[in-house]
């Protein structure tokens, strides 16, 4: 009797671990970070997940994922965070260039939306743009602007980047892929290959490249599914209730500083493209961030209204 009662119970112990989330297994040194979730429910949750590219679940992906909720979930949070800033940003001109919503999380990948970012190949701003491919989609890059750190004029850049991309290879894995590498190396491998299969002729893409959809598919998850994870983002207080406008004269951050009594930091914060104190005039204006409160300040001490359009 005895043994069959510590049979049954040890049956029972098997049957009832099976269920226990990865948290439970004291030999993974960074568990997943979730309370009662099992890796099952992750894969089902991302495969049924809206998304341009088709989800793909491999150990890549969960490599990913497993980065973003465990050792780097607070950086995570701050990540998701900054999305409150600039997520609104790039729905508005996906939405206006009919473009998958789900694209937005493409600039986590590439900067982990931190704006001023840099790469060692000289990439910049929340879409990692080169300054060639900047300035053939009508970015300023010079001593005293770098639009490709200005929020609103690189996501429309990017988002016209995006949509010739998709219409020249046809798929959305192919055109993130020609994204992160370039078009021509793209081509070339679709060329040698004969395949327009992104999974297909990846180990012929650059190395980055090969990661660069298993790396946007656990970013998409993460910003769809952060909450079910314990994660909450930290959002930046200069990310709340600012707005832009464009300027048509030169700009002074200094006077802008004067004028509005923001600190000099702050402004800066707020428009990383600014290079110097002073910015000259542009001819398409030049998007400026101010809290909304400042911004009515700063408009009262404007004697010309026609210095600055929305």
């Amino acid at each position: 009797m005895r043994t069959t009662l510590c049979a049954f119970v040890a049956m029972w112990s098997l049957i009832l671990g099976s269920f226990c989330p990865l948290t439970a297994n004291t030999t993974d040194p960074y568990p997943l970070n979730y309370p009662t979730y099992h890796i099952e429910e992750i894969k089902l949750r991302l495969l049924l997940m809206s998304s341009p590219v088709t989800p793909v679940f491999n150990e890549e992906v969960e490599s990913y994922i497993r980065r973003y909720l465990t050792y780097n979930a607070a950086d995570t949070e701050e990540i998701l965070g900054r999305s409150i800033q600039y997520f609104p940003i790039f729905e508005h001109y996906l939405s206006m260039n009919g473009l998958p919503d789900a694209l937005k999380f493409l600039p986590i990948v590439e900067s982990e939306l931190v704006p001023y970012s840099v790469s060692v190949h000289g990439a910049a701003g929340l879409w990692q743009f080169i300054p060639a491919t900047a300035r053939a989609y009508g970015l300023i890059v010079d001593p005293y602007l770098d639009e490709r750190k200005d929020a609103y004029k690189s996501t429309e850049a990017a988002v016209k980047y995006l949509k010739r991309l998709y219409q020249r290879f046809g798929t959305w894995e192919l055109a993130l892929a020609a994204y992160n590498c370039g078009p021509s190396r793209v081509s070339r491998v679709i060329q040698e290959k004969n395949c327009r299969d992104f999974w297909q002729i990846r180990d012929r893409l650059p190395r980055e490249t090969q990661r660069y959809i298993s790396r946007y598919l656990a970013a998409s998850y993460v910003g769809n599914y952060y909450s079910m994870h314990g994660l909450a983002p930290t959002a930046p207080a200069s990310a709340l209730q600012s707005m832009a406008a464009r300027i048509y004269k030169p700009i002074s951050v200094s006077n802008i500083s004067r004028i509005t009594g923001l600190e000099v930091s702050t402004i800066k914060s707020l428009n990383p493209s600014f290079n110097r104190d002073r910015i000259p005039a542009k001819a398409k204006g030049v998007f400026l961030v101010l809290p909304k409160d400042a911004w009515y300040v700063y408009l009262d001490s404007q004697q010309n209204e026609d210095a600055v359009r929305p």
